[in-house]
């Protein structure tokens, strides 16, 4: 069988795909993120493997100027590789330039600017740092990511990473051509999606119970079984797949079905065995990759629908989150979940729901910096920074002689001060100051 040729589609394409701050939005705010992506495969090296990086940057992040009858943006991206010891190996730094036809196009919460370069890199853990900053607003946002690249020189039986493939065609003379998912959600890609990876076929590779050695020959049939893990570490999918590899390099599509899969976060395996093989721990060789499912506009933080909607206490009236809760199945509750914050979209024309994205990010935060017996969310001081957001002005009293310690929180807008004692001096800040009057307000 011969193999397929692979066109990497990547540029010029648009892809669908402990203590209170005092900070006007949330530290954690996923909006301000890019996504990348890092591939290892074989290179044409038998000491190094080539890693595949790729970064979506969305036109939503970049700042547009009107120019000689065009909106043009531009941005710098660097981005370093870093070995275990956190020792600088690689690193690349460009500019980019970005013209558009109309201000609808420099706004449009569907279009990317994609970044695609290659590395060479020996075996081995390696920490991946993206930086990028707008030219026009010299704003800065940082992403940092582990990888491990394979070792692919060996001989034996090897599969590389795994590519999520956001768009995958067939040109007239047979070859395929695919345009990469950078971005881990998978929810907004038809069902289902395919996967791209490559087994290396050469040498002699390790009998599964591991006793001796057996010739990979010419067209080894093998299976590949893929399974999907979901946060529990239950697995949620499985399907297998009987193909005849050639010898040395193989490339290979897949396909996942993530139309039944509720929102959350998943592991994808992929393992090849002997056709009479059937458990893990026979595998001849495996490869994995995580991978999200999330609405459109969906923020990244909401990974399970009834902890998300538990978290809308706050702001929900009681007979909306009983609503959401009386539903009969999971597919019906999102919809209903989804209906609560539509009515609350400042901008319903757009994908992204800012309202929710800024309620979520609080959540987080409260979860980072208010956690003690209970996740910080359920706390009191992540219940009054959740509804009214970072305060004006806090004032910390952690060991004044006569009093035990306490915390004041100022609210300039709602004109309030919450009050939080330490009762216990291990760090369990209550409110002891009411609460339900101005509570009501943003419920409201």
């Amino acid at each position: 069988m011969k193999n397929p040729t692979i066109l990497l589609l990547a540029l010029g394409v648009h892809i669908a795909f402990g203590q209170v701050e005092l900070t006007d939005k949330p530290a954690n705010n996923a909006s301000a993120l890019f996504d990348v992506d890092a591939i290892s495969f074989v290179s044409d090296s038998s000491a190094l493997s080539r890693l595949d990086i790729f970064a979506a940057i969305p036109y939503e992040q970049l700042s547009f100027v009107k120019k000689d009858g065009a909106f043009v943006a531009s941005y710098e991206m660097t981005f370093g590789v870093y070995d275990e010891k956190n020792a600088l190996v690689n690193e690349k730094l460009w500019t980019k330039e970005i013209k558009v036809a109309s201000f609808d196009r420099s706004v449009s919460s569907g279009s990317y600017a994609v970044e695609q370069r290659s590395i060479l890199l020996p075996a081995g853990k390696y920490q991946l740092a993206f930086l990028l900053r707008d030219i026009e607003s010299r704003n800065t946002r940082r992403v940092r990511r582990e990888l491990t690249v394979g070792d692919y020189a060996k001989p034996g039986l090897s599969l590389s990473d795994i590519m999520l493939v956001g768009r995958l065609a067939v040109q007239d003379d047979g070859r395929k051509s695919i345009t990469p998912g950078i971005s881990p959600n998978v929810g907004a890609m038809s069902s289902p999606f395919h996967i791209f990876f490559e087994a290396y076929n050469t040498g002699r590779s390790k009998t599964p119970d591991g006793s001796g050695h057996r010739r990979l020959v010419e067209r080894d049939t093998l299976n590949f079984v893929t399974s999907v893990l979901n946060m529990k570490n239950e697995q949620v999918q499985v399907s297998d797949t009987t193909i005849a590899l050639s010898e040395g390099r193989n490339q290979l599509f897949l396909h996942v079905d993530q139309s039944a899969l509720p929102i959350g976060d998943y592991k994808l395996f992929v393992h090849a065995y002997a056709p009479s093989s059937s458990t893990p721990q026979q595998s001849l060789a495996n490869t994995s990759r995580s991978f999200i499912v999330r609405w459109k506009g969906m923020p990244k933080g909401v990974k399970d629908i009834d902890l998300a909607t538990d978290q809308l206490a706050y702001i929900a009236k009681e007979k909306e989150l009983d609503y959401i809760k009386a539903a009969s199945t999971q597919e019906e509750k999102q919809k209903r979940f989804l209906e609560f914050w539509k009515k609350k979209d400042p901008n319903p024309n757009t994908i992204r729901n800012e309202k929710m994205e800024e309620h979520y990010a609080r959540v987080e935060y409260a979860n980072k910096n208010f956690k003690h017996y209970t996740d910080g969310w359920r706390t009191d001081m992540g219940m009054v920074y959740i509804i009214f957001g970072s305060p004006n002005n806090v004032e910390r009293h952690p060991f004044d002689s006569d009093s035990k310690p306490y915390e004041v929180w100022a609210y300039y807008e709602v004109n309030y001060n919450f009050v939080f004692v330490d009762q216990t001096g291990f760090g369990d800040y209550r409110l002891t100051t009411p609460i339900w009057d101005v509570w009501q307000r943003p419920r409201n």
